[in-house]
């Protein structure tokens, strides 16, 4: 209990530091604080997963598929629905409250001694020196490492020598600064790209993206994926999954639904790929039944009982890729949407896009302080589409509010827009 509360309270003084605004400055600001705790990212074999679309995807599916394989694991992930705890695992397992507090404690000495308090880092980058320096103290195979929102200046560009670079899907979506190309961004993101790392890249990528990434990898002495890019068929899908051939493998299962999962699939096992060719071992059968495994809170997570689907999509691409599965799908009945999403440049993209699909809207307000109120989202609805519109004052009663607005007691409920939204509505619903 002891543990629970100091956590809590450290919990606090790091929440309380505020966001800040990404810089190389403050990387390397992150590398010094490192330094000073014996540079743990040096003792790492890390897969580093960065792009704008899928990285939670494909960080859950590679972790699945080494752990299957016996090898033990570290994964960190940029976020997390319920509890902080579950962005920093060891073989699927959370870090404990009592860790973390160890971690900090250790941390903040070294940070005193150099004239600074709590107050020095974000919570992003006081999660990313926890996960560093936490999985440096165990005994792992790989370290499955995901970046952040923020590009080259994101505070996960202070791991210095990724041994497996991977991109995800690069677009513009959750790029706010007016003026961001395609072009700028790629740029940006390429910079991630160290001497010696092996770069491995998401197959849908655009020509422009590719040709960046392939240059950058060329320019500073990276190894392009060598390799070979696998070739995915999809052979039928449901919100349960998919069916899919991978190859010479028949009929395999993803238990993630979304076509768009073949291609995070298909950045997985190029990476796979390497490491075979690296000398570790990885056999289909393992691999089979890990693909049959892999679950992600509040990533297209599917509730069988309830008929619920929980989606974190928070982009314009996100929710294109959930819209496109729910169409798939060929559904008897329209799905009432539980929407959410924060006030930004994107917001009416991604109503357009849900109101194209949708029979009903249930509007609420994600647990954000960037959020789009329920009622301003209701009002852009009511103006801009002809579906029927709803309000939920209580975000914890949305679903059960979805219920009574559904056609028909089959009809599917989607909750998305943002992760934010998944935490103002809570886990009772999904339990």
């Amino acid at each position: 209990m002891m543990g629970r509360e100091e956590y809590n309270k450290i919990m606090k003084k790091i929440s309380a530091a505020g966001a800040v605004e990404p810089s190389l400055a403050r990387v390397g600001m992150l590398r010094e604080v490192l330094s000073w705790m014996g540079n743990p990212d040096k003792r790492l074999r890390i897969i580093y997963i960065a792009g704008t679309n899928g990285r939670g995807s494909t960080g859950a599916i590679l972790t699945q598929v080494l752990s299957e394989s016996n090898y033990r694991i570290g994964h960190f992930s940029s976020q997390a629905v319920k509890d902080d705890l579950q962005m920093v695992t060891m073989n699927e397992k959370a870090i404990t409250t009592d860790e973390v507090v160890k971690i900090v404690r250790d941390v903040i000495i070294q940070i005193k001694r150099h004239g600074g308090d709590f107050s020095v880092l974000s919570r992003f980058e006081w999660w990313v020196l926890i996960a560093l320096v936490y999985f440096a103290r165990q005994d792992l195979h790989f370290v499955v490492f995901e970046a952040g929102h923020a590009g080259d200046l994101d505070a996960t560009r202070v791991i210095d020598r990724p041994f497996i670079v991977a991109f995800t899907k690069i677009s513009v979506d959750n790029v706010c600064q007016a003026g961001q190309s395609l072009n700028r961004v790629a740029e940006e993101k390429s910079k991630i790209i160290k001497p010696g790392s092996i770069v491995v890249s998401y197959p849908g990528q655009e020509a422009l993206v590719f040709k960046i990434l392939k240059n950058r990898a060329e320019q500073v002495g990276a190894i392009w994926n060598p390799a070979k890019v696998p070739q995915i068929t999809v052979l039928s899908s449901s919100p349960k999954g998919l069916r899919l051939n991978i190859d010479d493998l028949p009929d395999l299962y993803l238990s993630l639904t979304g076509n768009y999962q073949a291609y995070n699939l298909n950045t997985v096992l190029q990476i796979v790929g390497v490491l075979q060719k690296k000398g570790f071992w990885l056999s289909s059968d393992r691999i089979a039944t890990a693909l049959a495994h892999v679950s992600i809170p509040g990533r297209m997570e599917y509730n069988a009982q309830r008929n619920v689907l929980y989606d974190g999509a928070d982009t314009p691409a996100g929710i294109s890729g959930l819209i496109d599965s729910i169409k798939a799908w060929h559904l008897p009945f329209k799905p009432v949407f539980v929407l959410g999403i924060l006030d930004n440049k994107n917001a009416h993209d991604m109503i357009d896009l849900v109101a194209d699909v949708a029979s009903t809207i249930i509007a609420v307000t994600p647990n954000s302080k960037d959020a789009m109120t329920a009622d301003a989202l209701a009002s852009y609805c009511v103006h801009n589409t002809n579906l029927d519109i709803e309000i939920a004052d209580d975000p914890s009663a949305a679903v059960q509010l979805a219920r009574h607005y559904r056609e028909s007691s089959h009809a599917l409920i989607v909750v998305t827009g943002s992760f934010y939204t998944l935490q103002a509505i809570g886990t009772n619903e999904k339990e």
